[in-house]
């Protein structure tokens, strides 16, 4: 969801709290050493999706500290909404729900270590959804609509941080669909 009014960041606030809870249920039911499983060669493990959201949140929430801290100094674009949002960005985050409707190439940059370890990638992602939920508190009286910042993995594509907002929580939840997916197929296999 892109927020279109303040009220509307309360959900998101409330969304990325959700996911904490499903990656957290699905971290206490599958054992340490299954996380690394593989479907095959050319899938990733339940790590290797939440290693890809690291990579992507950390870029991302800096991306949008920087014009968020900007705006704040400046005192505005101010707005409690309609924030309006460019079609783009509407597409781009409906394109990231889950479940996905077509796999998608990352980019090289997007990509985790083979080995990336299951308790760093965790501890690094429940700190981002930290990170996540203070910038959207903080987002209140800002229109998120107006303030603009360029995608830490393609400088040409300019979000709103409203945007930028629905795009990670998307993400997230598409690659927790995916990592339930390898689960489900560690189990069946």
């Amino acid at each position: 969801m892109i927020p279109t009014h303040v009220a509307d960041l309360d959900h998101l606030i409330s969304q990325a709290g959700q996911q904490l809870d499903q990656l957290s249920a699905l971290f206490d039911a599958v054992p340490a050493a299954d996380w690394g499983w593989r479907p095959d060669a050319t899938r990733w493990s339940m790590t290797g999706h939440l290693a890809h959201l690291v990579i992507i949140n950390e870029g991302y929430l800096g991306s949008i500290s920087d014009v968020m801290r900007k705006a704040q100094e400046a005192g505005g674009p101010m707005g409690d909404g309609p924030y309006r949002h460019p079609r783009l960005a509407k597409w781009l985050a409906n394109s990231q729900a889950p479940p996905p409707k077509k796999r998608m190439k990352t980019f090289r940059s997007m990509v985790p270590e083979v080995g990336a370890s299951r308790d760093r990638a965790w501890a690094d992602f429940r700190r981002h959804q930290s990170t996540l939920v203070e910038q959207i508190g903080g987002a209140r009286g800002l229109d998120v609509g107006r303030i603009r910042f360029g995608s830490p993995f393609l400088r040409i594509l300019r979000l709103s941080v409203g945007t930028g907002f629905g795009l990670i929580l998307a993400h997230n939840s598409r690659h927790i669909w995916l990592m339930d997916e390898v689960n489900r197929a560690r189990v069946e296999g």
